[in-house]
């Protein structure tokens, strides 16, 4: 991947290019920054050194500079973290053309577009605004004025090249910014945090390798950025603006470095490609989604019609007291660029105890049940479940629990078994000796594994085994915030 470099040559607009009371910079083309110009100049004004009664006039006052709070933000005992909020629906994103830009710098793929314009943006790589605050990075402190005064100087640990045009944003007295580190992926670097600037408190600190793009978008209670690198995966991030919490991503060919919103698109830039990407809110489904968590924590039937507990429905109310809380999450799962509505019911017993899958058909008008399995699956970021047996035919002397592996079907549009895992432990169940495949043992443990994968029946000692479940099961486990229906 390329080198991060600094954005130097945004000319639509002018920046003033100054320190917490230093000098200004002419910008004619732009209204709001004349302003800004103007307003700082007047910090500059020398008061009238002439006596009066003993006491500044109240013209003399307004113009006499605010010492600025200066913070230093500190993340070495910090660990991600998120407080408890109501959840953020993330936007539903779908891509709508991918273009090789034969690797254009994202300064002159923004030139470029005439209708495309950042919500801040600045002349000089290290200065930039919004339509309240003016940002400047100066020996690595950040000032933040308000077009009259100096209020804030912030130091906080990032990378050098990172010092650059839009990547900090101050809301409703919330500071909101990125602490990086450039290259490969390492603890405690390339994430996203909110802090309190009146209070001095840290509000949240997102997951690690969840930003390292030259930009950040805030869109109503969801940020949207960028991370990836060479070795690693590039996502299209959307963290709940409230919580720091990563809600939805979109995997893109090229790390996201620059980014602009209009007319409900996003516009990305990365190393290599050009995105248009079309936001829609789906509203109206996660409402559908909602409303049938509603039906069953007041009803105890699922979306598809079927009942979740074992009594069919003759003592709802005593069945739901003695189950766990059921769970809901709200989340493009199969990466197919719809959310989809899962759910988990905990029952009483085995029999009750499952999770399903469903999403909203716009053609069919209703929910379909995609996937529908015993309770305790786990999400992977391929694409594949692991999904635990409810009973086993042996007895183990390990950990090993039997299972099967799922994956999303999108031509039968729905989930399929491709894979089945049963493991044999001699030793544990010596009463199975006369059948046991001792020539498929090669390591002599008198431990075999039983896969089924897709067409192909296999007999796999240990270190086979663990070789096969570790290319299959490559990428990472979903981190989903369930939420329970109560």
């Amino acid at each position: 991947m390329k080198k991060q470099y600094r954005l130097a040559t945004f000319a639509l607009s002018a920046c003033l290019l100054m320190a917490c009371g230093a000098r200004e910079t002419n910008a004619p083309e732009n209204n709001e920054a004349e302003k800004q110009t103007e307003n700082i100049s007047n910090i500059d004004t020398k008061i009238d050194e002439t006596e009066t009664s003993g006491a500044l006039t109240e013209s003399e006052s307004r113009e006499t500079p605010i010492a600025p709070k200066e913070i230093a933000i500190d993340f070495t005992v910090v660990s991600e973290f998120h407080p408890e909020g109501t959840a953020v629906q993330p936007y539903s994103l779908e891509i709508l053309s991918e273009t090789y830009n034969n690797i254009t710098f994202a300064d002159e793929w923004y030139n470029a577009s005439e209708d495309v314009s950042l919500p801040m943006i600045g002349e000089n790589w290290d200065c930039f605004y919004d339509e309240n605050y003016t940002y400047q990075w100066d020996d690595g402190k950040l000032s933040i004025f308000d077009g009259e005064n100096c209020l804030y100087v912030l130091e906080y640990p990032t990378d050098k090249w990172y010092v650059n045009g839009n990547n900090a944003c101050l809301e409703n007295g919330i500071f909101y910014g990125a602490s990086v580190m450039n290259g490969y992926a390492q603890p405690d670097s390339c994430f996203m945090f909110a802090y309190d600037l009146e209070n001095e408190k840290l509000l949240w600190r997102s997951a690690d390798q969840t930003y390292n793009s030259m930009n950040f978008l805030v869109k109503g209670d969801v940020i949207f950025c960028g991370y990836g690198f060479t070795a690693e995966d590039d996502y299209l991030y959307q963290l709940d603006k409230n919580t720091g919490e990563v809600i939805d991503r979109l995997s893109l060919k090229k790390m996201p470095d620059l980014m602009a919103e209009k007319d409900d698109r996003l516009y990305v830039h990365t190393y290599s490609y050009d995105y248009v990407i079309e936001i829609g809110n789906h509203t109206e489904i996660n409402q559908i989604y909602l409303n049938a968590v509603e039906e069953l924590e007041n009803t105890g039937y699922l979306p598809n019609g079927d009942y979740c507990y074992v009594d069919n429905g003759t003592g709802f109310e005593k069945q739901k007291e003695l189950a766990y809380p059921n769970e809901f999450v709200i989340y493009d799962i199969n990466d197919d660029g719809i959310d989809e509505l899962l759910i988990g019911v905990e029952g009483t017993c085995n029999s009750d105890s499952a999770q399903y899958i469903y999403r909203f058909s716009e053609k069919k008008e209703e929910l379909e049940l995609l996937f529908d399995y015993y309770y305790g699956c786990r999400f992977y970021e391929n694409g594949l479940i692991y999904a635990p047996a409810s009973h086993s035919g042996y007895t183990y002397n390990d950990d090993f629990w039997p299972y099967e592996v799922y994956r999303y079907n999108e031509m039968e549009n729905m989930y399929e078994c491709i894979a089945s895992v049963e493991e044999l432990d001699l030793n544990a169940c010596p009463e199975y000796k006369d059948n046991f495949p001792f020539k498929d043992d090669k390591d002599g443990d008198k431990k075999i594994y039983f896969v089924r994968f897709y067409e192909d029946s296999l007999r796999l000692d240990e270190g086979e085994y663990n070789d096969w479940k570790e290319k299959l099961f490559e990428s990472d486990l979903f981190e989903l915030n369930w939420h329970t229906l109560s």
